[in-house]
Parts: C-alpha cells; structure tokens; sequence
C-alpha cells in the first residue's frame, strides 16, 4: 500500500511540477509552493512547533493555537502551514489584526510526496507537529515518525463519510495511526472512530470543540441594524436556514412554500455552505416559484418585496442568525456530519436541525431544550410556525442555548495543558522532543 500510494504521488509530482514552473511564470505560484520549501525560516531556537490547517476554518484554530502557545512558551518558535490560499490569507489577516509577533511564518503546505516533504522537514525542522481536525497526509506523518517528532492531532473529528473512506484501508491507516502521540477529539463518536483506525484508547483525550472558545458575543449584534443592512423587513417573522448542502435546499423550498401559506408575511434568508452552488440554490427557489434576492445584488428584499434573501456573501450569516425567529443548521437533512449548531445557539436563537447532525453539543442542544430535530420538510415548517406562534416555546429555546454553550468555552486551554502534562512541548536541550515517545508509541 505505501508502494503504491508512493508511485501514485510520484506520478501526480511528475505532472505538477511542469506546470508548478509555468504558472508561475504568470506570478500564479500556489503549485510552486507547495514543492519548495519555504525560505527566511529561522534557525535560533530549540523548541519548533509547526502547526498545520487545512483551509479557512482551521486556520483561525491554528492562530488561536499559537498566540496560546506564544502566551505559554515566548521562546518557541512557531510555524503554520495551510493547504489553501485563502487559508493561508486567512492566517495573515489574523496575524495582522493582531499587532503582535504570533507566527513566526506561515507557509503552503508541502505536496505529500517523500522527496517534497523531506526537503520542507529539512528546512523546518519541528520538535512538535500539530495537526488541526483531520488531514492525513501518509508520507508526511511517516517522515514525521521516523524523525521522531510528536505528532498531535487537535480538534480532531472524522465524519462518516470519510471514517468509510480510511477503512478501505484498514491495515495502512493502523499503521499510520500507530506513530501519532496524542489525538485530542470533539466527541466520544470521533473517538470511537479514531480507535477503531488503530489509535490506542490511552491515547485518546475528549476534550470538546475548540471553535467554541471564539463563539459570538450576543452583544456585539443590534438585530434592527442587522435588519436594515441586509434589507430584511423589520416586522417579518424570519426563518434563517444556514450552511444548506445538496438535497436540502429543495426540503427547506418546500417547508418555506407552506410557512407561506400559513404566515405570508414570513421572509427567508437561505446561505448554501459553498458559494459556487448559489446559481444551483437559486433555480430551486425558482422552481419553488419562491423569488429571491441575491444579497451580492446591493438589491434590498424590504424595497422589492422578495419574501426570500440569497446569502452569496461571506462573512454575514452570523448577523443574520441574531436577527433571525428560528435557525436551520445544514448538512443535517443529509448526510454531511452536519454544520457547527453553537454560533447561533449563543446568539439566543432556538435552533432546528436534521437526523444527520454530528457536531459536537447538539445532543446536549437537543435535551437542554435549545435545538428541535426536524426529519422532513412537513416537520421542519411546523417546527417554524411553532416559534413564530408561540412566543413562550421561542422565550424558552432562546434562554436555554447560551447556557449550554457555556459548558463547552475552555477547550483550548484544556488541549494545551494536555499537550503539556504528556510532555508533548518540552524539549530542554535541543533533542528531548525529538527523543521523547509516549508510552505504548512505536
């Protein structure tokens, strides 16, 4: 299996790198980062810890990893790769809001290929290796073990679909999971999964969600302010259906097409997870002969009187959950893990998601009395109506979100201590954590 996967990345490198050199001959060099290591890396300090996220919602994890790390060990030195750009632009507008000296240097993640990350390992050289959630990167994790670096995966979760996907190769993956040191997860089900690829139950700390330690703060939102910008009219009983995926818009149609029949004054705003699917969600409202405005549009649904607001920006569906009667949250309807269900209980507003919802706090959600499961468009319309119509039911759902979430804030600090108490971050003389195996490592 590793020879194979070996050969088949050798093959991708083959066909890359021609056109790594070409683009970036156009000033286009995300390719060609992501071959060559980065340079100007310092090389003054003995504890290196190099911080890895895939793409945008990682990299705000990795930040606050990192100024939490700055704070605990100043003298450190701390780097920070992205699979993505916009990860990677993410990192330095955190970096530049902060007016303080929190990475040391972020870079493009390496092509997993052995020869391209020996030569990245070789420029770095890290005495710790945190990996954010989950990215896997077989010949990456391989070198890290055999440089005896610690490996530590933070925040970490698999969803199903990708739990089914690292089974098909049942035997590499325990191997590959046999040399990681600690794996700090969301949930007891990540953790079972990640067991059950091969990381030993000592292993394992579950420890929460990460995300939860930067939830919004409800004061920071005027809803009526909301309302006016987005051009959401100010008496409309609102329906706010966050992160939809494929499968669900054509659900949350149906169940607005009767909330509309039952409450015709109620307006909609719908933000579908990824942006490049909005002409998709658009022809669904169409058909659905619900009219929509895209917000990108500057055209406002109060003045036109569109009962439904296309969110095809990024940035703007925490405003629109404060200023919302009742939230769906999306890849719930099917099956995607579902989407982070704690902003918009912070914010006070009583929540609805489907059957497939994973994230970590939504069960506590459910039995506090904040979140109602919905399993079709007949129940999530009910569901609706029921908040808009009944002011008591929408009174004790708002209450009870904030006070759930405040027994997920602290996890952050719970991780780094963990780290710490494994001795997973020392590195005394220049080789201890290099040296340094937790008991039961290979």
């Amino acid at each position: 299996m590793k020879a194979l996967y070996t050969i088949l990345m050798t093959l991708v490198l083959l066909a890359v790198y021609p056109v790594a050199l070409a683009l970036a001959l156009f000033g286009r060099t995300h390719l060609l980062r992501r071959l060559s290591p980065p340079s100007n890396i310092p090389d003054d300090t003995l504890a290196r810890v190099w911080i890895h996220a895939a793409s945008v919602g990682e990299a705000g994890i990795a930040f606050s990893t990192a100024k939490e790390l700055r704070e605990r060990k100043p003298g450190c030195l701390i780097f920070v790769s992205t699979t993505t750009r916009t990860g990677l632009e993410r990192l330095d507008t955190l970096a530049g809001s902060s007016g303080k000296t929190i990475i040391d240097r972020s870079f493009l993640a390496p092509l997993d290929h052995p020869l391209v990350v020996r030569s990245f390992l070789g420029k770095v050289r890290p005495t710790t290796f945190i990996l954010v959630e989950t990215e896997l990167w077989p010949s990456l994790l391989r070198a890290l073990e055999r440089r005896r670096v610690p490996v530590i995966i933070i925040n970490g979760k698999i969803g199903r679909g990708a739990f089914r996907r690292y089974r098909m190769f049942n035997a590499a993956m325990k191997k590959i999971m046999s040399g990681i040191s600690l794996v700090c997860v969301q949930s007891r089900s990540y953790a079972r999964r990640y067991r059950m690829l091969g990381v030993p139950p000592e292993r394992i700390e579950i420890l929460g969600n990460i995300k939860f330690d930067s939830l919004p703060d409800p004061s920071l939102f005027k809803p009526p302010v909301i309302r006016s910008i987005l051009g959401i009219p100010h008496a409309a009983p609102v329906f706010v259906a966050g992160s939809t995926r494929p499968g669900e818009e054509e659900i949350l149609a149906r169940a607005f097409v009767d909330i509309r029949r039952r409450r015709p004054e109620s307006f909609m705003v719908i933000a579908p997870r990824h942006l490049n699917r909005v002409s998709d969600v658009q022809k669904i409202l169409a058909d659905a002969e619900l009219p929509c405005v895209k917000r990108s549009s500057g055209e406002k649904p109060s003045e036109s009187g569109q009962p439904v607001l296309l969110l095809d920006t990024m940035g703007e569906l925490l405003g629109a959950f404060a200023c919302a009667d009742a939230a769906f949250v999306g890849g719930s309807l099917r099956d995607y893990g579902g989407h982070n269900p704690m902003e918009p209980a912070a914010l006070g507003i009583p929540i609805l998601f489907g059957p497939y919802m994973e994230q970590t706090g939504a069960k506590e959600l459910l039995s506090g009395g904040a979140a109602a499961l919905v399993h079709d468009e007949h129940e999530l319309a009910d569901m609706v109506c029921a908040l808009f119509e009944n002011a008591e039911l929408h009174r004790s759902m708002a209450e009870a979100g904030p006070k759930v979430v405040t027994r997920f804030t602290g996890v952050l600090a719970r991780t780094i201590r963990c780290m710490e108490s494994r001795r997973l971050l020392e590195t005394t003389d220049g080789t201890a954590a290099r040296r340094h195996r937790v008991p039961g490592t290979v």
